[in-house]
């Protein structure tokens, strides 16, 4: 399966759909997908080493955990995102430890796209595929 992630079509909000032959990488192109989405992401510098925590009920509740948290990390610190160094997933699914790299958020340099605001458990899909992993997030714009 091709790692990446592309916006798919819906009337008010943003929906994107992320891909990745495995889980850990899966995380990390749903960081850099919503990133990208909302500023110029090639304009952030590798700065600023930021480091996670996560621990939820189940897998599917990490996944939209990291993208709310990352979104706060945004909203509250102003930290835009650049890459994502490293993340460990339990073997359970209920934790994560991620490094990330990035910088404060300039409105001049990284040129803002769409306000995101949360992701939602509304048309949300993480699944396995034969070929790898997929997830469909629907966030609130």
């Amino acid at each position: 399966m091709p790692r990446g992630w592309r916006r798919l079509a819906h009337t008010s909000d943003l929906k994107l759909e992320f891909t990745a032959p495995g889980l850990v990488d899966l995380f990390r192109v749903a960081a850099e997908g919503l990133f990208a989405s909302m500023l110029d992401r090639e304009a952030v510098r590798s700065r600023e080493r930021h480091e996670l925590a996560l621990e939820a009920e189940d897998r599917d509740a990490l996944f939209l955990d990291w993208l709310r948290e990352l979104l706060f990390l945004f909203e509250t610190r102003g930290f835009a995102l650049r890459r994502v160094e490293s993340i460990t997933l339990a073997p359970d699914g209920t934790g994560l430890h991620a490094e990330f790299t990035g910088e404060p958020f300039d409105p001049a340099r990284h040129r803002p796209k769409l306000e995101v605001k949360s992701p939602t458990y509304h048309d949300y899909r993480l699944e396995r595929m034969p070929e790898g992993w997929r997830a469909v997030v629907l966030f609130d714009v």
